[in-house]
This record gives structure tokens, C-alpha cells and sequence, in this order.
């Protein structure tokens, strides 16, 4: 059967031949600002204009599987490797995360208020400077640094609910992949994001060729051990993303992203180089009760 990739970019699949074909939005750079959930109406369309095109028997499998499950699929197209909605949901949502790794893995202090509750004033006892996001979004979507520069610039929308905390300056931000079945558990070499800070946080990319002091290395393994073994209990499958950052001396759990990552297509290239499977075969493994090799070989392994 024919397995077709739908996903925002080309490139993402450009060092895997798990595919057929693919469903992108572009090939090489984004036209519009996909991480924002506000554009998944417009994704959704374009994916269902190219979807209706298809006349054969076509397994999906979806950069996120959340979004493409609002997709309308011919009886021959179905999509694969994709875990329950309400299970999406609670992963998508900060929010929920943050409450469900309470005292599995280190955090920051975390608080929730209302948009029109936010009052820099008031709240900068917490620290002169905070980050403030919606629990959806990604990429650095709808992720604000306020201080006491920006404060009256940053439009909240009133009746959503947004998480503080105080930004850790000079921090370091990792993004590790994992992949889960139901009895085995792959961690994969981590990559630290580069961000672009203004009155946002912004994703810019990843660097996997990064020196890494022994104590993160062993708080990676462990910490993404724990979480993985948290969403495995509850019936998650497949690939995950988790990302920290290490700020005075401790490594905090930041969130979970349950999809493939904007690193994907690197971590692909270096599977590729370690002889291992693409991440995309890892994953269809993870959903068809297939031994997945061990990836603790691979290049810029943390083990």
C-alpha cells in the first residue's frame, strides 16, 4: 500500500525513503507562520484540497497527527500511526502536561492566570522578567517575554488562560526525540534550539554537534526515561519530542511535543549515517508491534 507523508515541509522527509510521496505545504520555506495554531484552518484546507486528489489505496502518517485528523479522507486514504484525541489533547496542552510530571521530573514554577488578569505590576514579584504563553501552540508560537520594557505592548487575548514563569537567563535549551512502544523505549542523540528572543521566543533551528557535560547527559536520559514511561502507561505510541532547558545547575522539563519535531530532518541525517532506520519507520514500527532497533549506537549518541 502507498505511504504518504502530510506535513508542513519537504524537507523534513528529504533523508528518508519511507515514503511514496508526500502532501507538503511547501518545499522549501514557509509562506505563512505554521506553528501558529491560528493557521490550522488554512493547513487543514490546503491539505484537503491535495488529499481529494488521491485514487488509490494511500496509508497517511502526519508530521502532527492531531491536525490531520480533522482532515476528510476517502475510504481508501487512512491514516496511521496516530494515538487517541483526548490523549493528543492532554499532550498538546501545557497546561495538562505540566500538571501530569508533577514530581516525575524537575520543573520551573508555574502559574496560571486569565489574559485579562495579566498585570505586569503586580506580577513582577515573581520575576523582572516572564514568560507567558498560550498551553497550545509551538515553535515559540504565542510565547511572550514580557519586562518591564515590552509590558504594554503585549496584547493578551482576554479570556484565555496563559502559564507564567520567570525566565532563566543564560539558559540552555534541548530538544530530544523519543520513541515509544509498548514495551521498549528509544532515545535518540539530543539537539540544543536555537532561539531568537525579542518579545517573543521564537524557534530558529537546532545543532546536534553540541558538547554535553556528563550530569545533562544523565539528567536527559533519565528525565526523558521517566516522562516516556508516564505517557507509555497511559497508551502513547510513536514518536515524541520533549524539550528542557538547563539553567542553574538543573535540568527542567519545559514540554512535550507528541509529533515529529522542526529537528526531525536532522536526526533523520544522522540515522541515516548511523545505518539505523529513518525516525518515519522507527515510528510505523512503534504502531505495528515491531522490534525497533537499538539506538544507542547512533551518532551523538548521549549514552
Amino acid at each position: 500500500m502507498k505511504k504518504i507523508y502530510v506535513g508542513p515541509k519537504q524537507t523534513t522527509i528529504e533523508n528518508s525513503d519511507f515514503f511514496n510521496d508526500s502532501i507538503t505545504l511547501f518545499k522549501d520555506k514557509a509562506n505563512f507562520d505554521y506553528w501558529n495554531p491560528d493557521t490550522n484552518p488554512l493547513q487543514i484546507l490546503l491539505y484537503n484540497e491535495r488529499i481529494a486528489k488521491l485514487t488509490e489505496s494511500t496509508e497517511i502518517m502526519a508530521h502532527n497527527p492531531r491536525l490531520v485528523n480533522e482532515c476528510v479522507l476517502p475510504e481508501y486514504v487512512h491514516q496511521i500511526c496516530k494515538n487517541s484525541m483526548p490523549l493528543l489533547e492532554i499532550l498538546d496542552d501545557k497546561n495538562q502536561t505540566h500538571k501530569l510530571m508533577q514530581n516525575i521530573v524537575p520543573m520551573l514554577d508555574y502559574y496560571i492566570i486569565r489574559g485579562q488578569d495579566f498585570d505586569y505590576c503586580k506580577l513582577c514579584d515573581i520575576s523582572k522578567e516572564l514568560v507567558v504563553q498560550l498551553p497550545v501552540g509551538s515553535g515559540g508560537s504565542k510565547t511572550y517575554l514580557v519586562n518591564n520594557n515590552n509590558y504594554k505592548q503585549i496584547k493578551l487575548i482576554s479570556d484565555c488562560e496563559y502559564s507564567l514563569s520567570a525566565y532563566q537567563r543564560d539558559n540552555v535549551s534541548y530538544n530530544i526525540h523519543c520513541v515509544i512502544n509498548s514495551e521498549q523505549i528509544e532515545i535518540f542523540a539530543p539537539s540544543k534550539q536555537e532561539l531568537e528572543i525579542s518579545n517573543i521566543i521564537e524557534y530558529m533551528g537546532n545543532d546536534f554537534e553540541i558538547d554535553i557535560s556528563n550530569d545533562v547527559k544523565n539528567k536527559l536520559i533519565q528525565y526523558s526515561t521517566n516522562i516516556c514511561k508516564k505517557i507509555q502507561s497511559m497508551g502513547y505510541l510513536g514518536v515524541v519530542g520533549i524539550d528542557f532547558i538547563y539553567a542553574n545547575g538543573e535540568l527542567y522539563f519545559i514540554e512535550i511535543n507528541p509529533r515529529f519535531q522542526g529537528s526531525s530532518r536532522q536526526l533523520d541525517a544522522l540515522l541515516k549515517e548511523s545505518n539505523l532506520p529513518s525516525i518515519f519507520d522507527y515510528n510505523y514500527r512503534a504502531f505495528n508491534v515491531k522490534e525497533m532497533p537499538i539506538a544507542k549506537d547512533m551518532l551523538l549518541s548521549i549514552f
